[in-house]
């Protein structure tokens, strides 16, 4: 869990909302939606990641774990990131005796762990094993036992997760994330430079069991300063950087895309622009003027969400990964009962729009709404179309050569259901809601 969040001006807020989605920002009455079936964009991205697998607790309670393996398949979910997995993950659970032999595979307890991995690597193409703790304060933000140690400690958990130490696995697509946001003390109460030093001996110990394992970080909170000197130093120190991972948490869709662009120039910067850059933590949030949890349960959330993947399709980030998944009270994508939320039912649209799809032009004529479009191999099109205003918006639909087959809604009151949204051409969709629009050529009436 991080605290990473940026604040944008209104004008600068839709000027990045034009320039990644190709939106002209009109002044009108009516806006207006229009799909272009024969401009092909290309593939998708793909942003179905979470943080914590499909082992999870129920709200707080910890001791209870639910499966939520059948809806994580059905969302498709492709990336999971391990970092606050109930204590699962943490390095004095793994290695509990600071004054244990970290060569011997009697000091360690992977046991939790390995339930979590296995179930994750059996719904995610990869998983990212985040090495240090779940969110604490003191003295949790720190090593507990000296450099050294953890070190070789290190070694050892990826060891046993790639090479089979210690009765492990052979797994090829876990990547190693070391440390998380060591740019603000909740996590870090250590010096930048003693966190630079941990990263480079921790960094090239688990590239010397097999360079082609992957390892990345430094997982900032916000802080762009703090990754430019880290990037600097794992340059300057020959520290292996194979991916970037950084943070974002905002009420404002654009923030994230926008974060994106820093992070990217500073990675351009330090010869490090084609290595994988990964928002591998960010959900909807204000830490400055916090909501209850409750908001998590809204469908405000959900379509912050699905407006914030779409804007980022077109920023320089190649993942990314919700805060998170499962069923915690803050994030989660499910009830501590295991019930969905309204967000779980914005992914499956998402799915429904990008797997197997090519992306079709579309241009939005207005200030309120977001869309994209996608076309299957049958011809069929898809188009999601995005309100994250407090307004009820009418607009225009224009899809030349093709008529509305079935409009599903996420909103108040509709969980990805069918709703009569268009009357001819003209549509209207509700505040704070999102809906998916199958649409087949005309000729086949």
């Amino acid at each position: 869990m991080g605290f990473a969040s940026i604040s944008l001006p209104c004008p600068y807020f839709l000027a990045v909302i034009a320039v990644l989605m190709g939106i002209a920002l009109i002044d009108s009455s009516k806006e207006r939606v229009v799909v272009h079936p024969d401009r092909d964009l290309g593939g998708f991205k793909d942003f179905r990641g979470v943080n914590c697998g499909p082992l999870s607790p129920r709200g707080w309670d910890s001791s209870s774990l639910l499966d939520l393996s059948e809806f994580y398949a059905r969302m498709g979910v492709r990336v999971i990131r391990f970092h606050d997995l109930w204590v699962a993950d943490e390095l004095d659970t793994i290695f509990p005796d600071a004054n244990a032999d970290p060569a011997d595979l009697k000091s360690y307890n992977f046991a939790l762990l390995d339930r979590h991995v296995e179930k994750a690597l059996g719904v995610a193409n990869l998983l990212i094993l985040r090495v240090g703790y779940d969110i604490h304060r003191t003295p949790k933000n720190k090593p507990h036992v000296s450099m050294d140690k953890l070190v070789e400690v290190s070694k050892r958990i990826a060891l046993h997760y790639t090479k089979g130490w210690a009765d492990g696995y052979y797994y090829k697509n876990i990547w190693f994330e070391i440390w998380n946001e060591p740019d603000i003390e909740m996590f870090w109460a250590l010096s930048e430079e003693e966190y630079f030093a941990l990263y480079e001996k921790v960094a090239k110990a688990i590239k010397s069991i097999d360079l082609e394992l992957k390892v990345g970080g430094p997982a900032i909170a916000y802080r762009i300063d703090f990754l430019d000197r880290f990037l600097d130093y794992a340059r300057s120190q020959g520290a292996p950087v194979d991916f970037v991972t950084w943070h974002v948490y905002s009420t404002k869709p654009g923030d994230l895309a926008a974060k994106a662009q820093g992070v990217h120039e500073v990675m351009v910067k330090h010869g490090y622009g084609s290595a994988p850059s990964i928002l591998d933590e960010w959900n909807y949030g204000d830490w400055q003027n916090p909501e209850p949890f409750e908001v998590f349960d809204t469908s405000k959330v959900a379509v912050f969400q699905m407006a914030a993947a779409l804007l980022m399709e077109d920023a320089p980030v190649d993942m990314a990964a919700l805060y998170r998944g499962d069923a915690s009270v803050f994030g989660g994508l499910f009830r501590a009962d295991g019930k969905p939320r309204k967000a779980f039912y914005a992914w499956l649209a998402y799915r429904e729009l990008i797997e197997g799809k090519r992306r079709m032009a579309v241009e939005v004529a207005g200030r309120n709404l977001l869309a994209s479009a996608s076309k299957g191999e049958d011809g069929s099109v898809r188009l999601l179309v995005i309100n994250y205003s407090k307004e009820r918006i009418a607009y225009e639909l224009v899809v030349e050569g093709y008529k509305i087959d079935n409009v599903l809604a996420v909103d108040d009151q509709h969980e990805l259901e069918p709703v009569e949204a268009c009357t001819g051409s003209t549509c209207t969709i509700e505040p704070h809601a999102m809906q998916l629009a199958l649409l087949r050529e005309s000729k086949q009436s």
